[in-house]
């Protein structure tokens, strides 16, 4: 379980996060909503361990979590093939099963015939198809995004959209995500927040027990996103 409780985060004089209350249990998967600078980031970065709450407790016992960024950061000196196999490797995988497991996820990204190919000879849509086959590929059981498919086109979204969710339902990660898209968040999670100045703000369903998109676009409007 990944537990928040009454965390703060700053950064100087600047408050980042006000006493976040969040809980999110094996299996979940939680949709983060907000304007840009409301401190989305900020919580998946503390959630990953890449930064420390200034106070509050932070509570991560999922084993094996990772974060997939906006950005695809790839390693421009490794191929294609050996990005996706790098966490594999320092895993403990053998170096030929990680390639081939590399391979796996690649071609499942459709991605066959690039895995021999320098990250800067991909396109930005090939290079963030190979950095989500690295954060799939070592089986993890939290899954984080950020706003990893916000410069695609809208078919290419779509697609690692459901490898996403094909994946979680096959393995039954966790998902923290990040999305300024109502209709792609939601075929993604089961709940989502408001992160607004800071703090984090259930958002309940409606009388059928169900969040719409219409309703999502409506919350980000009032907090203060632009339309």
């Amino acid at each position: 379980m990944l537990e928040l409780r009454g965390l703060s985060l700053r950064y100087g004089a600047q408050s980042v996060l006000r006493d976040v209350d969040l809980r999110l249990r094996p299996g979940e998967r939680l949709g983060l909503i907000g304007p840009s600078g409301a401190g989305k980031s900020s919580l998946l970065r503390l959630a990953a361990g890449l930064a420390r709450p200034s106070a509050g407790l932070l509570r991560n016992d999922f084993r094996h979590a990772v974060l997939m960024f906006q950005e695809p950061r790839l390693l421009p000196w490794r191929h294609a093939l050996d990005n996706v196999a790098l966490p594999l490797r320092a895993a403990g995988h053998a170096p030929a099963r990680a390639r081939a497991r590399a391979a796996q996820w690649l071609g499942r990204v459709g991605l066959d015939a690039a895995m021999q190919s320098w990250p800067g000879e991909l396109s930005g849509g090939m290079a963030q198809r190979v950095a989500l086959a690295r954060a799939l590929a070592p089986g993890p059981d939290l899954l984080m995004l950020d706003e990893p498919f916000s410069a695609l086109d809208p078919a290419l979204r779509r697609q690692l959209a459901a490898c996403c969710r094909e994946e979680l339902a096959r393995s039954g990660a966790a998902l923290l995500c990040i999305s300024h898209d109502p209709e792609e968040l939601l075929g993604l999670v089961d709940r989502c927040v408001l992160v607004r100045q800071g703090q984090v703000i259930p958002i309940e369903p409606d009388a059928s027990g169900a969040l719409s998109a219409a309703r999502l676009r409506a919350l980000l409007l009032e907090a203060g996103a632009a339309p």
